[in-house]
Parts: structure tokens; sequence; C-alpha cells
């Protein structure tokens, strides 16, 4: 178990960890907190590939079985932002984030172990499945953000891209041990559960956040959401950060639920290939994190954002003519490079567009605003391929267009002009 870090004079509030002299992390200390992001990866991949594939057994509806196989839902406009700013406010002797995560994992665990049992139910099976689905999605959504936040927490600024870097790499071999793991679809949902609880807690039990003095906090929904506000109308460059990430959400949801029924339906091949064609998507991420990260700390977030919204676009038009398994594994390979660049990128740039103190909330409003999108394009797109005889490349067409206006969107950004507003956002909430 790691030991903690020493003391500086104890603060008043809760503790935020983020200027340029605090000490980089030791690659140990990066490893203990990246553990729990194979359990996380491990849980995207699964809800967005092989839950899709399990429940096509019960329905044929392309935008119900995209909106149950999405990893964001409308809760997620409300719980979000609030999970978030609760967790930068919180005082308690694990810090601030653990405590949400250890609240909220095991939930989901559970119901990822009820789901399948809900298929035996006779009497509105969809509806029991649906429910089940939507509960341990939220509640692992709930954990998602401050388990991210913590990485603003415990990182120096001028680390935080490479961090980010291994932490996704790790997150995809997650996404590529779920492919193998053994047995029908269904034991699946029960080996997701198992591995996602003990590397949370293992991640828990060894990345240490300092301790606040009091055992917690009131918190009320109708503050916290005026403080959300209140620093939108300030942090002008925040604004275009997460209008990029509506539109940035809103193409990749309505490719990611949809993209193993796609290869599938293309190659007319089983669910155990189109599973394992994904590995080419998530060997490549896994190849370009660590340099992705290195770029983003040498080159600029902002630039390697642009880079990846454009590797996107061309692996989107690729898509639209794909026939064969290895045409399609060659693509991608292109798609795992771009999701690289573009998440070694994506969370860095916003903190240094936000307060340090408040990154819990803005982690929860990014969440939030492709819990707005990412339904809206799932139940768009699947429309689409339903009146169109199931043509899964319309996938692509979606993606390509919201990619465009994301990077359009990420354009105006400037971090000068951020760091301004911050500093003077600081000053107001002091």
């Amino acid at each position: 178990m790691l030991t903690e870090e020493p003391h500086l004079d104890p603060p008043s509030g809760p503790v935020v960890v983020d200027d340029d002299k605090h000490p980089p992390l030791s690659p140990v200390r990066i490893l203990a907190y990246c553990l729990a992001n194979v359990g996380y990866g491990m849980f995207f991949a699964f809800n967005n590939w092989i839950l899709t594939l399990w429940l096509g057994k019960y329905t044929n509806d392309a935008s119900l079985i995209g909106f149950l196989g999405g990893s964001h839902s409308y809760e997620g406009v409300v719980l979000q932002p609030l999970a978030g700013s609760i967790s930068d406010r919180l005082k308690s002797p694990l810090g601030r984030r653990r405590p949400i995560i250890l609240a909220t994992v095991p939930v989901s665990c559970l119901f990822l172990c009820l789901a399948p049992l809900m298929a035996h139910v006779h009497s509105h099976r969809i509806v029991w499945i649906a429910a089940a689905v939507v509960i341990f999605t939220s509640t692992f959504n709930l954990a998602a953000d401050p388990y991210q936040a913590l990485l603003a927490d415990i990182t120096n600024p001028t680390q935080r891209g490479r961090v980010a870097g291994f932490w996704y790499l790790i997150g995809s071999v997650g996404q590529v041990l779920v492919l193998f793991l053994p047995g029908a679809l269904e034991s699946k949902f029960y080996w997701v559960a198992g591995i996602m609880l003990v590397t949370t807690l293992a991640t828990v039990a060894w990345t240490r956040e300092r301790p606040t003095t009091t055992s917690g906090v009131h918190v009320r929904k109708r503050d916290e959401f005026r403080k959300a506000l209140s620093g939108l109308r300030e942090l002008k460059q925040a604004r275009y950060y997460l209008l990029m990430f509506l539109l940035y959400g809103a193409g990749t949801d309505a490719i990611t639920p949809n993209l193993s029924r796609f290869i599938k339906t293309i190659t007319h091949c089983s669910d155990k290939t189109a599973l394992h064609s994904l590995i080419a998507l998530q060997l490549f991420v896994a190849l370009s994190m660590v340099p992705a990260g290195w770029l983003a700390d040498r080159f600029g977030y902002k630039r390697l954002l642009f880079t990846g919204f454009a590797l996107v676009g061309i692996a989107s038009l690729l898509g639209l003519w794909v026939t064969t398994l290895h045409q399609i594994w060659a693509v991608l390979a292109l798609a795992g490079i771009a999701l690289a660049a573009q998440n070694a990128g994506a969370y860095p740039l916003l903190t240094r567009l936000v307060p340090s103190k408040e990154i819990g909330l803005y982690t929860g409003l990014q969440t939030a605003v492709v819990s707005i999108a990412g339904p809206l394009a799932i139940w768009f797109t699947g429309q689409l391929i339903n009146h169109s005889h199931g043509q899964y490349r319309l996938i692509f067409a979606v993606c390509s267009v919201c990619t465009l206006l994301a990077a359009i969107s990420l354009a105006p950004i400037n971090l000068d002009r951020a760091h301004k507003e911050v500093a003077d956002r600081e000053a107001a909430t002091a």
C-alpha cells in the first residue's frame, strides 16, 4: 500500500492539489491510480459492444438497443454535475472523490449481475432489463466522473497529458480483455462486475487523497447548479469546450453502441468474430496513448485534439465503403490512433480552462452535455437505421458531420484568455 505524501499546512476547506509546484507522481502512484480503469475499460467495452449484441436477443429496435447500449443517458444531465460538484466540496477522512466512488461502484456491480436474471422474467421482460441497464449505467457514471476528477487533484498540470495517456492505455487493456472473457454473453456480466469491483477497491486503497477535517457537508442542489451557471457565464473558453464535447460526444455515441452490430451486419460474421474484430481498434488505441500523451504535453492539447478530429473524419468517410473484415480492421486501426489523440488532449485541456477547486463540477458538466447529445444521436441514428432497412453505414455519416462541427467549436478556445478567466473566477469565489 502506498504511503501518503507529507502534508503541507492544513487547509481550511476542501483540499485542492493543483499547482505547478506539486511534485510529479511516481510510476507506482500512477499505476495505482490507473488500475481501476482496467475495470472501467471493461465496462465501457461491455456496455457498448457486448450488451448491444445480447439485447438483440430480446428486441430488434435499433433505437432502443442503441439507447440501452450507450454509455450515457438523460438522467446524467442532472446527476453528473451534481455528483461532481458534491465531490468538489465533500469533506471526509477519505477525501473528496473516493467516498462517492465507494458508494456507487458496488451498486453498479450489483445491477450488472441482476440484468441477465431479468431476461428470465416472463412478464414485461424488456422493461425489467431496461431498468437494470439504466441503473448500472447511471451509477457507473456517477463513479466515473469523480474518479476522472481525481486525476486533476493528484497530478502536476505539466504531467497531465502523460498520466492521462497511461490512464487511457490501461482502459484500453481492459477493453481488449473483456473481448476474451470465457463463456456465453450472459457470463460476461458477472466477469465485468467482479473485475470492476476488485480494481476499483484497489485504486481506492492505494491512491491517497489528503483527508479533510469533517465527516461530511450538506449540499443543496439549487446552490450547486447556481454556482455552475455562474461559472459558465464567466468562463467563456470552458463554454466553447463543453459545446465541442457535446458535438464530439454525439458523433462517438452514434457509432460506439452500433459498431459491433455494423461489423456483423456488413460481413455476416459471428458474434465472436465481430467482437474480436474490435481488437484492432483497442490495439491501436493502446499503442498510441502514451505517445499521444507525450505529444499533448509537448505540443499542446488543442493541437492534438484537432489532429484527432481530422483522423476521425477520415476514418468515418472510409467507413462508408468498407465491405470486408480486413478493410474494417484497417479503418478501426486508424480510428484507434484518432481516439488516442482525442483522449490525451480533451480532459487535460478542460483542467486548464476551469478553476481547480471546481474540476469535479466541470467533469460532471462534461458528462452532462454528452448525456444530452448522446441519446439524441443514438435515437436519430437508430431511426435512420430502422427506416433504411438496417443500413448501419449511416453511423459514419452522422459521426463525420458531428466531428466537423466539434472541430469548428474547438477553434475559438484561447488558453491565454482562459488563464485570465480562471484567475478572475477564483478571485470572485475566494
